[in-house]
């Protein structure tokens, strides 16, 4: 398996999803090898399934998109040594090869020619989810679409992506499977009149609409706060937009909060709203809900597909997500209600779940590779045969 994050290091969906999967098909007699960039927290195993190889360094983040003046510099470079190196670097005799996302791809397509093995191939996210829809960089479209082209099976992470995936890169929808995210269950902590946005301050998350409801929310709420969590390049502009909104007093910004920061405003916050752009899954949303934070999602994200116990809004409809916010800390009914039934719901959203269904597109692959091999064998057979006959004549 070949990733680009993985705890400590870890940014985002990605790296949360590589370490779930791997630790419960380790779990279950899986053979894993995980490539990741060289980091300085190192990252270790305690299944000895599961070794983890860090091959290079790097400071770049998974997801940061840089600005245009360096396209060209460390960013790119980075993420292309990386690539070489694991090309280089990998040996042995591996069954399949699973990679994550585009930054692993180039690598992962010369491994399979090199090995010989099948490529599994899963979408996290695409480069019109990262960009919002907005001018996608079609440098990445080209490298996602070779990728999807040369995989022999891809997993998207929901039905909202394989949609993405065969609409806007033309792939076989027979090729692709869907296996939701899932999630660690996190304590509930003592509530306090929080809301909570949580993610990476890019285009595609949405928190200038978080901030513009929390605005109207202010003016029926006047003692609720609002918590902007994480980093990205969008920060200060978010931090202006506060100040123009005249709401600067009311929303904390955290920058980048550790796991135990995180998993603690999880479960005190007393709504928690997603308000993505273009959300593939959403592994914030049922982090939160496992916290017993009520949720607000974007209908345009996979979580909204698969979780009925949650609100869901329009992106853009900052009107209405204020509404739901207000709701959901007037009505206590509203609240409880949510926090229940999402409780029992999310006990389908395991980590064991999500292996098992991965196993089986692995055990087909292999299975797919046998009968190739048979064929092969029995097609050579075969010819020997008619040449036995025809040098007996």
């Amino acid at each position: 398996m070949i990733g680009w994050e993985y705890p400590p290091f870890i940014v985002g969906g990605l790296g949360t999803h590589c370490y779930g999967l791997t630790r419960s098909l380790s779990n279950k007699g899986v053979k894993i090898d995980f490539y990741m960039p060289q980091t300085k927290n190192t990252a270790t195993s305690e299944n000895h399934n599961l070794v983890i190889k860090e091959v290079g360094e790097t400071t770049v983040f998974p997801y940061d998109r840089p600005e245009t003046s360096e396209i060209a510099g460390g960013f790119f470079e980075a993420v292309s040594r990386y690539n070489t190196l694991v090309a280089t670097t990998v040996k042995g005799a591996y069954d399949v090869i699973h990679c994550h996302d585009w930054l692993t791809i180039q690598a992962s397509i010369t491994l399979k020619d090199l090995l010989g093995v099948p490529l599994i191939l899963t979408v996290h996210s695409t480069e019109y989810d990262r960009s919002g829809w907005r001018h996608p960089n079609q440098w990445f479209i080209d490298i996602e679409k070779e990728g999807m082209e040369k995989a022999d099976k891809i997993i998207a992470v929901s039905q909202f992506t394989k949609r993405t995936i065969i609409e806007k890169y033309g792939i076989n929808p027979d090729k692709i499977t869907v296996i939701y995210n899932a999630v660690y269950p996190i304590s509930e902590g003592e509530k306090q009149k929080l809301v909570l946005f949580l993610g990476r301050l890019t285009i595609q998350k949405g928190a200038d609409v978080f901030l513009r409801a929390a605005k109207k929310v202010t003016e029926f709420e006047p003692d609720v706060r609002f918590v902007v969590a994480g980093t990205g390049d969008l920060l200060p502009e978010l931090i202006t937009q506060a100040v123009k909104l005249g709401i600067s007093n009311r929303v904390i910004f955290t920058d980048h909060l550790t796991d135990g920061e995180m998993k603690h405003i999880y479960g005190i916050a007393s709504v928690y709203v997603m308000p993505s752009v273009s959300e593939p899954f959403g592994i914030t949303a049922l982090e939160a809900i496992s916290a017993g934070t009520p949720t607000i999602v974007s209908k345009t994200s996979g979580v909204s597909e698969t979780f009925q116990n949650c609100l869901k809004v329009d992106f853009w409809d900052s009107d209405e997500i204020a509404n739901k916010i207000i709701s959901l800390l007037r009505y206590e009914s509203l609240s409880t209600s949510l926090t229940e039934n999402g409780r029992k719901e999310i006990e389908r959203f395991t980590w064991d779940n999500v292996a098992e269904k991965t196993l089986d597109v692995y055990n087909g692959l292999t299975i797919e590779r046998l009968k190739k091999q048979l064929e092969e064998r029995e097609r050579i057979y075969q010819l020997n045969i008619k040449d036995l006959h025809h040098k007996k004549k």
